[in-house]
């Protein structure tokens, strides 16, 4: 057991071996975890903070029972294919071109949104509202094994992926696109971290409900396939795979991502390797992310890419790889990164652009993922300071802090 600072609260890294779990370990939620959170609900044992966190995830839910079920064919603006089945986003740093009558072409703000990237008018927001919803319904469904919230992502999934009239065709060639700018963008293939980050989990969740059939597992596998070949055979996708930032990262976690799903071991393998290798294109000498560090919100893109990175690492050891202790010959490794951004967890000033501030709720998931992977003291105590400061925060603010209530239902944490 672990303390967290003098609140009294505790952290508890637990494994729970032989509990109820998936067909296979999960993407980015953990199979075991979840079977001992269910276990802890059902059992009158769970925290106060799991109870109002799953009582939440229940009032969510029923909520979007009644949510029409996002599709591609509801936007207004059509894509350059003429085919509305196709993706379509606009990359939201983009604006309208101050210097030019018509605005054309878009100039890019980095950090700075463009609300009219956010409208109904693209997909962004609806395949947001598709995955979020999804999970939410099928982790509501998980924990309580009620069929109405089954149902209901089932039939968002279908909307989504799967009907004729309404589903999305399995690739991103229109994905943050710039107006004035007809060429595709490879950027674009980083909307799809949703897809590849959700949906193999939901599946695995809603696998044993009466309303999931065979021929909906045949369509999703079909559907997921395509994705993935789009991804590695595409001349976006390829181009994707080759940036050397959080989009290179993000790319490789998707190819993972969707190689688990399907079985294909040696491709994980094989994105693994890439990641290992890009680490020395990555970092400097002391871990910063080279890239990361010349955005505007640097602390947030650093975790961004290590996010990426570490669950990178997480597929690595289901194919016999340990990324997490994987060093390059100019001594680059994930642990080096990692203890990059924990300087700020102490209190000390972050030297480099921050947007919008450091917030150590982007570092806490990293964080517990590295800490049960390797089994670390020193991130261990780095993870239960980070969490210390968060509860801090939360009493002042009298807001409990979304990332640590998520982390109370997908992971064997109580604090």
């Amino acid at each position: 057991m672990i303390k967290v600072g003098k609140s009294g609260c505790a952290l508890v890294l637990l494994i729970l071996f032989g509990a109820t779990c998936f067909s296979a370990p999960l993407a980015r939620l953990d199979s075991v975890s979840l079977a001992m959170v269910k276990q802890k609900i059902h059992g009158g044992t769970a925290s106060e903070r799991t109870r109002t966190a799953y009582k939440q995830l229940l009032e969510n839910a029923e909520q979007l029972l009644t949510m029409e079920n996002p599709t591609v064919m509801d936007k207004s603006i059509i894509p350059p294919s003429g085919n509305k089945h196709d993706y379509l986003s606009i990359g939201r740093y983009w604006w309208p071109n101050p210097d030019t009558s018509n605005g054309m072409p878009w100039v890019r703000k980095d950090g700075e949104t463009n609300p009219d990237t956010q409208t109904g008018a693209v997909d962004r927001n609806r395949l947001s509202d598709m995955t979020n919803g999804v999970e939410n319904l099928s982790l509501a469904y998980y924990f309580s094994e009620d069929e109405r919230y089954a149902h209901k992502a089932i039939s968002i999934l279908k909307t989504w992926f799967l009907d004729e009239e309404t589903l999305m065709n399995p690739h991103l060639e229109f994905a943050q696109s710039i107006p004035g700018n007809p060429e595709g963008r490879p950027f674009g293939v980083l909307d799809g971290r949703a897809i590849a980050s959700l949906i193999p989990n939901a599946i695995d969740m809603l696998s044993d409900s009466q309303h999931w059939t065979t021929q909906d597992d045949l369509k999703m596998t079909r559907w997921l396939t395509s994705y993935l070949t789009w991804l590695t055979e595409s001349d976006l996708g390829k181009e994707e795979g080759e940036q050397e930032n959080n989009h290179g990262s993000w790319y490789r976690f998707q190819v993972a991502s969707l190689a688990h799903y399907l079985g294909n071991k040696p491709l994980i393998k094989k994105m693994v390797e890439l990641a290992q290798q890009s680490l020395d294109r990555q970092l400097n000498n002391k871990g910063g992310q080279i890239h990361e560090l010349e955005r505007t919100r640097s602390f947030f893109y650093s975790c961004f890419n290590l996010d990426a990175l570490t669950n990178i690492a997480a597929f690595g050891d289901e194919v016999g790889m340990d990324m997490w202790h994987f060093e390059s010959d100019e001594g680059k490794s994930l642990a080096l990164a990692i203890n990059y951004l924990t300087s700020v967890i102490s209190g000390e000033d972050w030297q480099h652009p921050s947007h919008r501030g450091v917030d150590l709720s982007y570092l806490v998931p990293i964080l517990a993922r590295a800490s049960v992977r390797t089994k670390s003291k020193e991130f261990s105590n780095f993870l239960t300071q980070a969490i210390n400061e968060l509860v801090k925060k939360e009493k002042v603010a009298g807001l409990q802090n979304k990332v640590l209530q998520e982390l109370s239902l997908r992971s064997n944490l109580t604090f």
